[in-house]
């Protein structure tokens, strides 16, 4: 074997080695996407399921009596959302999810913490707006994050892992039917 050859073996093997590198980068890369994806739809999955389980309560506890139509001052203030003293630490209406943080671990065991906030909302123009008085629309918005020190939920800011929050907001709204 001449040197031409030697050489040209020499450049065979580092150009093998550089793409062999290359495609293990891109293999953990994509291995590492495929994850996140699965977190973020399992999250998805777990906000929707609280969606469904949030829109089967009352309106409000003064609603829990369907003999009568409700007016606005029978329903809770709006600075008082939340659990009522009747509650015992049960929901039993819409607003009684306001301020609650709990854990929900999806089927890959990962934890997520689920927070609650409602509102009163009304629109104005094509928006819902939050409202200090109260309305005849409450918003509900659930956020969701993984409970992880090194987060599973992520994005990149500036180069730095950033923890990401799914987030979905809906409005539940008060309707008496005769």
């Amino acid at each position: 074997m001449n040197s031409g050859q030697t050489i040209i073996t020499f450049g065979s093997l580092i150009l093998l080695s550089v793409a062999i590198l290359n495609l293990n980068k891109f293999i953990g890369e994509s291995d590492i996407t495929l994850a996140q994806s699965r977190y973020r739809l399992e999250a998805l999955s777990i906000l929707t399921s609280r969606i469904e389980l949030a829109s089967q309560y009352f309106f409000d506890e003064a609603s829990t009596d369907t003999t009568s139509e409700k007016n606005l001052s029978d329903f809770v203030n709006p600075s008082h959302l939340g659990f009522d003293s009747n509650d015992d630490g049960y929901v039993d209406d819409f607003d009684d999810f306001d301020g609650i943080t709990e854990p929900d671990t999806g089927r890959s065991g990962v934890i997520y913490n689920v927070t609650y906030n409602i509102d009163y909302v009304k629109l104005v123009g094509d928006k819902f707006v939050a409202s200090s008085q109260r309305e005849y629309h409450k918003r509900m918005t659930i956020s969701i994050t993984d409970g992880y020190t090194d987060p599973l939920l992520y994005r990149f800011a500036n180069g730095e892992k950033i923890r990401d929050t799914l987030r979905v907001s809906f409005v539940h709204s008060y309707w008496f039917y005769n």
